[in-house]
């Protein structure tokens, strides 16, 4: 098995957005001033395993627009078929796509795959609502037209510590997990390398390693409880299984994973 970390141009982000305060005023401060952070990657992921190249996100493009809590900076060349290409792949040869959530530099890439791109049910659902739809239209993150989403139940039974769960492959060494708390739906994958580390490409479960171990709620997540209920679930699969933590946006992720860097 072996796991490419794919760059897609970057995002800067509010300092309230990765340091949340707690009760009403946690989604306020995204509309407020207040200081930016450096440059953060985004990453999604390429896993090439038994004759099969699975993407996990896919990633941003050139034409996103920035939102009051974000900006980023992708040129086209950073886009997936540019971000596969860096990594020796072609996109031709990407066989199964799976999002972690439908956030728009997770999904946005998808305009450039072929088939379906597979997507929790409950996640799919809630961005046909009339409340995700305002959502969209207000920061101009529409679902990008032309793409096959299409449901995946998590309906394999508990894998670890995750209560939820659905083989993507065969053997069962690449997994779709539950981490719902950033969004409704949100999923992560768990890949059982050569040497046995689960490699939890985590999404946007935490932005960064510190998130996680502080266990702290985002600010744009709909129930804090439920993240922090995901973040102790993902710290819990961690103390029985070797575990190599990939958020999206950590600059650290490529480097832990290259390392395999686990969870202690």
């Amino acid at each position: 098995m072996k796991i490419h970390a794919l760059g897609t141009g970057t995002v800067s982000v509010k300092e309230s957005f990765l340091h949340a305060r707690t009760g009403p005023r946690r989604q306020v401060d995204l509309m407020l001033p207040s200081p930016w952070t450096g440059a953060l990657p985004i990453h999604c992921w390429a896993i090439e395993h038994a004759d099969r190249l699975i993407l996990v996100d896919t990633g941003e493009t050139a034409a996103v627009r920035d939102i009051p809590f974000a900006r980023f900076t992708v040129a086209p060349a950073q886009e997936l078929p540019g971000a596969l290409a860096d990594a020796g792949l072609h996109i031709d040869a990407v066989d199964t796509v799976v999002l972690t959530h439908m956030h728009a530099d997770h999904m946005d890439g998808a305009v450039h795959v072929r088939g379906p791109v597979l997507v929790d049910e409950a996640e799919l659902a809630f961005t046909r609502t009339p409340r995700a739809r305002v959502q969209q239209r207000i920061f101009h993150q529409p679902v990008p037209a032309g793409v096959d989403f299409q449901p995946i139940a998590l309906d394999g039974g508990p894998f670890g510590a995750f209560s939820r769960s659905r083989p993507l492959t065969e053997d069962g060494r690449v997994v779709a997990v539950a981490t719902p708390g950033h969004t409704v739906g949100h999923l992560s994958v768990v890949c059982v390398d050569d040497d046995g580390h689960h490699v939890l490409l985590a999404g946007d479960t935490t932005d960064t390693l510190e998130q996680l171990h502080a266990r702290r709620a985002d600010a744009v997540c709909p129930k804090p409880r439920v993240m922090v209920e995901t973040i102790d679930t993902i710290l819990d699969h961690g103390r029985q299984h070797p575990t190599v933590y990939l958020p999206s946006h950590d600059p650290d992720s490529a480097a832990r994973l290259a390392a395999r860097t686990i969870l202690t």
